[in-house]
Parts: structure tokens; sequence; C-alpha cells
């Protein structure tokens, strides 16, 4: 749309998971750190005298949000499909889990964080998630289907 603006905030979250059954040392339990990129897109507001004149949406809203809807969720979690062996242990030990139902590959993680802030009513454009400082997958939230992304159920992990 002509007029509109991308803008963008950078996150980052520490989380651990396990790929059952993939080919290579991903499937050992191991963590990451993620960076998230959230570009949101808009037109920025044009009312003359208000407090978020000139914005599309102000950075400090962006963090506020993406930090309440996705961040504190995952940060410093084990990021459970549902099928890792070590799941029953780290519940019963009170460690943080956030079981996502679906397998915790860079790809699954990007499209369910698009999804999470588009339910939001957030106006996200893309989310690109590092999961390594060479490893990156992103999502446009335009390619998330309404009903929620068909996630993956097989993929990579680069932690090298």
């Amino acid at each position: 749309m002509r007029g509109e603006v991308a803008v963008c905030k950078i996150f980052t979250f520490d989380a651990a998971h396990q790929l059952i059954g993939h080919k290579g040392k991903c499937s050992n339990l191991h963590g990451h750190t993620y960076r998230l990129e959230v570009v949101l897109k808009g037109v920025p507001s044009v009312q003359e005298g208000q407090s978020d004149e000139g914005f599309v949406i102000d950075f400090s809203d962006i963090k506020a949000a993406v930090q309440e809807v996705v961040v504190g969720r995952l940060d410093h979690a084990f990021l459970a499909m549902g099928n890792e062996p070590v799941l029953e242990t780290l519940k019963a030990t009170g460690s943080k889990v956030a079981l996502l139902s679906f397998r915790s590959t860079a790809e699954n993680l990007s499209a369910y964080i698009a999804y999470e802030l588009k339910q939001a009513a957030l106006p996200v454009y893309s989310v690109k998630l590092w999961e390594t400082p060479t490893s990156w997958a992103e999502v446009l939230a335009a390619d998330i289907p309404k009903e929620g992304p068909a996630y993956r159920l097989y993929g990579g992990c680069d932690d090298e």
C-alpha cells in the first residue's frame, strides 16, 4: 500500500529444544540464543498533535507487545513438541516448558511467532528468527493462513 512504512524491532531470547528423530546432533537436547526480528508495516499516523503522530507504532509498544505475546513465554524455556523423553523430568523439576505441540524448528517457530503476533492485532509484515549467527528462517505474515500455520513435521537445526 502506498505510504506504508516498515519498522523493525529486534529481540533475543534463550531457549532449549530437542528434535526427536533428527538425523544430526540436533536430536540431542541443546540450546540457542535466538535473535528475533519483528517487522511491522503500516501507514504512519497523521493525527496532528497526537502522541503517535508520525508513527506506524511506537517502538516501546512493539517491545511490550512482543515481550508479552512471545518472548516472555519462550525465554529460558524448553520448547517442546510433547514427544521429548526429557519433558516429564523437566515438568517434575519445575523447569519452564513451552509446550508448543509442533517440532521446534526455526521454520515452525517463525510461523508460530508470526501467527501469535497477528492474533494480537499487530500489523505484522514478517518475522525472522535467527537460530545461530549464520542461520535463520523468515515468514511473511501474509503467508500465514487465517486458521494458523501448517507446521512442518520435519526440518533441520543448525547448531554448528
